[in-house]
């Protein structure tokens, strides 16, 4: 959310003075009407990246500054006003009045995405080593570094950064997974109803790695099925954002367009260079049935690789448990029933039946 005021002198001073403005003060911008930021204008072309209130977490520093982009009357491009410094305590005080300036998404300079990366690792390894800290909290922890690895990934794919930071990550939540041994209902509870790209692609990685850690996984494997997942529809940051979130039928040209993901992730990916084949293989043949009737190649049974028998089983349920823009979301029982009866086929028998074994946790 951006706003907006008629007195652009007034939002220019509270910028220069943020380091002196107490909280009313601070958030005094956030009682001005709102409005939206214009659909072309793109923050991080600003230098400043999406850093949702979510990602912080209580009683740990703030990572870095944190801006409110102000978009004052007559003026195409938003004033960031810095409400939150680096190094401050995080509090619950603090999350409860953001909420209530309806302020959901701060911005973070992109200069600081090493910073970002250090506080996710500290918070996490602190929050994983501390007995007194509940699975559920850890788990929600993790899920909240992986949509900003995520989120930052679609943002820019070919930052080295973010690769390093997501490596780091599905090793952390394939211990987490290994050592505390989450149930189905613990991390299904932390996931979003509404489907935006980036938080499927975490909540598939998470899944992912819990139903292999089921199935008796070397963590090898866990390890890099769950980079696959986190990965695996990276191909749609290429694909018309209108086509995506398109909410009618798609014509043929559009499906074909859409269809060209897999091929897309896996020909950036492999350019990048910095995945192994196995997680390669994973990526691309996510939408491969066991049947054939898949793409991007047709394969079938035992040529399709293990990685991506277990993306595909559980993208699906995933897919069909969230809001889409055309149509809404059905319960998990209603989903299995659905991979059951009338996509049966396109599983593998194996791994969907762990699936649903693992859901029964």
């Amino acid at each position: 959310m951006c706003f907006w005021q008629s007195a652009k002198e007034k939002v220019v001073a509270m910028a220069g003075k943020t380091e002196a403005l107490n909280l009313a003060d601070r958030l005094e911008i956030g009682k001005v009407q709102a409005r939206s930021l214009p659909t072309d204008l793109n923050l991080r072309e600003l230098g400043y990246v999406p850093f949702r209130l979510d990602y912080l977490f209580s009683e740990f520093h703030v990572p870095c500054a944190l801006y409110v982009p102000v978009l004052v009357q007559g003026e195409e491009s938003p004033t960031f006003v810095k409400v939150l410094e680096r190094g401050q305590m995080f509090s619950e005080d603090w999350r409860w009045r953001l909420s209530e300036e309806q302020i959901t998404v701060l911005y973070a300079e992109e200069a600081d995405l090493v910073a970002i990366g250090s506080y996710f690792r500290e918070s996490l390894e602190a929050a994983l080593e501390d007995a007194w800290v509940s699975v559920e909290d850890q788990a929600r922890m993790l899920r909240a570094h992986g949509a900003f690895l995520a989120e930052s990934i679609f943002g820019d794919p070919y930052h080295p950064d973010v690769h390093e930071s997501a490596a780091w990550w599905t090793g952390a939540a394939s211990r987490f997974m290994a050592q505390k041994t989450p149930g189905a209902s613990v991390l299904y509870r932390l996931f979003s109803r509404r489907y935006q790209v980036y938080t499927h692609c975490v909540q598939v990685a998470l899944l992912v790695m819990a139903v292999c850690r089921a199935m008796g996984w070397r963590s090898r494997d866990i390890r890099d099925a769950g980079t696959a997942a986190l990965y695996h529809d990276i191909g749609k940051a290429w694909v018309d954002s209108r086509i995506l979130n398109k909410p009618g039928s798609l014509t043929r040209e559009e499906l074909e367009h859409i269809h060209r993901h897999p091929l897309q992730a896996h020909e950036h990916l492999k350019r990048m260079g910095w995945m192994n084949a196995n997680q390669l293989e994973g990526v691309l043949s996510h939408h491969e049935s066991m049947d054939g009737t898949g793409y991007p190649h047709g394969l079938k049974g035992k040529h399709i690789h293990p990685y991506a028998r277990v993306i595909h089983v559980v993208d699906c349920f995933d897919a069909i448990t969230t809001d889409r823009p055309y149509r809404l979301r059905t319960s998990p029982y209603k989903a299995l029933r659905i991979m059951l009866n009338e996509m049966r086929l396109s599983f593998d028998h194996h791994i969907l039946y762990k699936y649903i074994q693992f859901l029964g946790s």
